[in-house]
């Protein structure tokens, strides 16, 4: 505890202490970077001063911010506009930066449609990941990119075991993520059931991540559990140019990646093959993960088009959870019913999917423009896992479209951005299983059953912007339906939920330039998943209501002399919570009986100092988690008031960043409080403090770029459980395994080519 104190001491410190080492004054710059022409922000243009480390990016809005001494020069580069070089006395001169569009030799007639940029999707109240972030550590792992953000929680018991919960939903559900949308470009990753895999993508095909915490936005399903849209990478380079790299480390941890980039005019294609494998810490631990992407873009008059194909191949085993002696005393050994089964599964995944940005109409000197991106997909999925109390083989097809048509004016007072569109989802899922015989081998056929999974949803969305962009406000409208069917034997069942509204509003304000205010109410859904309607109809035969939730939240947005703070206060109230209760028989069932309340603070600050021809940055995020059932009883007792498992209370964490030229090193310090186990608070898994360092050096002069890095985690070596089995129970007088134990200290190395 005494470490963990003087520590956070140390950062806080580190944070607030002002800078070192400048022998020359420094200005702060805050200002926009705009399309000369159409006047639009433009977000993530890269800002550098030449033969230092020192630079920004863009944000949402257009706007950097960055502490430089008088006497620089800042470069401002951005694809497809022509770079600049502007010295910090000409930029202290004029109110804005207005960057002009490269010409494209083609006849005059040629208009070509704008790329797609995400950010218009978001309000600003998203969080970003960007490429670096999210290839943090060894890259094997992405969900290590997403866990300590404000509001997420990530906890990970191997490599193809997890769960991730935005703001405490979806913290209940045993093994995966079931609460959360999650999105590859427009294409949906969530499938029928609601759930999730979040590694089904590799981070390195990725150049962003949006993560928006409370309700999805509308035009992504107005999920309960918040939103995760994953943006592909563009890469570039000559034609044929390859890229690649490789890492390893301990317990067997390898990575190794290709890229081969090809283009032609206005065509682009990347063939990219990644292979991952680890052997595990514990026992029946051993994973590989083979996957492939081909994207194409095709830029033609009007229009961009994306098309993609991605092939995942995994094989692991699955040493499953720990009982609290054993995560004591054997923390590397398997559950000893998995382990004499050799409990594993092997899956395979596809995606198809083609997607197109079209200008539809321009008038008045792009005043006024009308453009539409829709999305055709379809998918496999098959999966055979072997368990100690059967084998299953499942089979999943699925197929989808999606479009979104937005109206941007600029004129008289309808000035603002409409956008209108809807989604549409099938799937035919089967599923069979057999008896588990010794070593894991299939008997006898036990049952069969199939589902067919359906659902669509319709949007609205407007934007306003009010007295010269001090005010802006969002109108957000969802209509969603969900549909089951299921059959087995002779029994068929067919599970409707109604058609559900869904309205949100959000309002920014910005009173000066250095402060933004936000207020957002809106509301969010979360269906059963298929399995729990079967077994609600099969054992109780009562329909059950899907899950939903308001979301009200006020929250600021300060930057000021290099430093930049925001924090979001929130509370969530959930009604028609699912509710298990067993019968006379043992038989588990569940109801629409509980109602509880999520409720906390999100909060990050950002400060960095130019030290000379270096740059120190240090990053704070902190989440206060306090989610509690508000009225929650079942037959194992009455739970209301306590807290939710699966969710620390606190949970703080600190990234220290040095960079010098070429070199770069990073320590982080993630904190996280003790957290209950079950609904009844009576067991806790305790808290942890961990500490990981990285150190990477790049060879810019080396053709396309050399990155060699190398890395430890888990400095300390601290023993703790990196996920819980929320409501674990122990069969037989057996203690429940409610643990899964996290890696002790490891280390690894790698290099990346072409990057």
């Amino acid at each position: 505890m005494r470490i963990r104190l003087i520590l956070s001491l140390l950062f806080v410190l580190a944070f607030f202490g002002k800078g070192w080492g400048q022998d020359q004054p420094l200005v702060t710059l805050r200002q926009q970077v705009l399309d000369q022409a159409t006047r639009e922000p433009l977000v993530g243009v890269n800002i550098r001063w030449p033969g230092t480390a020192i630079g920004t990016t863009t944000d949402l809005t257009g706007y950097f911010l960055l502490q430089i001494p008088a006497s620089a020069e800042l470069e401002f580069s951005y694809l497809g506009y022509q770079t600049q070089l502007l010295t910090v006395a000409r930029l202290r001169e004029q109110p804005e930066i207005a960057m002009v569009a490269e010409e494209l030799e083609l006849p005059l007639l040629y208009l070509w449609a704008p790329k797609l940029n995400y950010d218009d999707q978001y309000t600003p109240t998203v969080q970003q990941l960007t490429s670096p972030q999210l290839l943090a550590g060894d890259a094997i792992n992405i969900a290590e990119a997403f866990d300590g953000l404000p509001g997420v929680q990530v906890q990970q018991g191997a490599l193809n075991t997890q769960r991730l919960s935005l703001r405490g939903i979806g913290a209940r559900t045993p093994f995966a993520t079931n609460q959360v949308r999650l999105y590859w470009n427009d294409i949906p990753l969530t499938n029928g059931a609601g759930e999730s895999v979040l590694e089904d993508i590799e981070s390195g095909f990725l150049r962003a991540a949006y993560v928006q915490t409370g309700p999805a936005p509308a035009q992504l399903g107005a999920n309960l559990g918040g939103s995760i849209q994953l943006v592909s990478r563009e890469w570039q380079g000559t034609n044929w140019s390859p890229s690649g790299g490789t890492s390893v480390g301990s317990f067997g941890r390898n990575r190794q990646w290709l890229n081969l980039h090809n283009n032609a005019s206005n065509w682009a294609q990347d063939l990219s093959v990644v292979r991952s494998q680890s052997a595990g810490y514990r026992d029946n631990n051993d994973y590989q993960r083979l996957s492939g992407t081909l994207l194409g873009r095709l830029e033609q008059p009007r229009s961009n088009t994306v098309y993609f194909a991605h092939l995942r191949q995994l094989a692991a085993e699955i040493p499953s959870s720990l009982n609290a002696v054993d995560f004591a005393e054997r923390p590397t050994a398997a559950a000893a019913n998995w382990a004499a089964v050799n409990g594993r599964e092997d899956q395979l995944t596809y995606l198809v999917g083609v997607q197109q940005f079209r200008a539809l109409a321009t008038l008045g000197a792009k005043k006024t423009s009308l453009t539409n991106r829709s999305s055709l997909f379809t998918g496999r999925r098959t999966n055979d896992e072997v368990r100690p109390f059967d084998v299953l083989a499942e089979d999943s097809y699925q197929y989808g479209l999606r479009t979104n048509f937005n109206f941007a004016n600029d004129r008289n007072w309808l000035q603002g951005n409409l956008q209108l569109g809807g989604e549409a989802f099938w799937e035919h899922y089967t599923q069979t299983t057999f008896e588990t015989l010794a070593g894991g081998v299939a008997g006898e056929r036990l049952a069969d059953q199939s589902e067919r999974r359906f659902y669509y949803f319709a949007f609205a969305r407007w934007e306003r912007h009010w007295a010269n962009n001090r005010w802006r406000t969002f109108l957000d409208l969802n209509l969603r339906q969900t549909r089951y069917q299921w059959e087995t034997g002779n029994e068929r069942a067919t599970f409707p939920f109604d058609p559900v509204v869904l309205p949100g509003v959000s309002v920014f304000y910005q009173p000066t330039a250095a402060l933004q205010l936000h207020a957002r109410y809106n509301r969010g859904i979360s269906p059963p998943d298929a399995a729990a309607s079967v077994n609600n109809y099969t054992v109780a035969s009562e329909p059950l209501r899907a899950t939903t939730g308001w979301n009200r939240e006020l929250g600021a947005n300060w930057q000021v002399a290099g430093a930049s703070f925001w924090l979001t206060a929130f509370q969530m109230d959930l009604d028609d919570v699912l509710v298990t209760r067993q019968d006379a028989a043992g038989r588990t069932f569940f109801f629409n009986g509980g109602t509880a309340r999520h409720q906390g603070i999100e909060t990050q600050l950002h400060n960095s100092w130019p030290l000379g021809a270096s740059l120190l940055a240090v990053d704070l995020q902190y989440t206060l988690a306090d989610y509690r059932f508000r009225v929650f009883a079942d037959a194992r007792g009455d739970f209301s008031g306590q807290r939710i498992p699966g969710n620390p209370p606190h949970r703080f964490q600190t990234r220290l960043n040095w960079t010098v030229g070429d070199f770069s090193t990073g320590l982080t310090l993630d904190l996280a409080d003790r957290q209950p186990t079950n609904d009844a608070n009576s067991d806790f898994a305790a808290g942890y403090t961990l500490l990981h360092l990285r150190a990477g050096y790049l060879f810019a002069g080396l053709g396309r770029g050399l990155r060699v890095y190398a890395g430890v985690n888990n400095l300390l070596d601290v023993y703790y459980a990196s996920m819980v089995q929320v409501n674990a129970t122990g069969f037989g007088g057996a203690l429940p395994r409610s643990f899964y134990p996290g890696l002790p200290r490891f280390f690894y190395l790698g290099m990346d080519y072409g990057f």
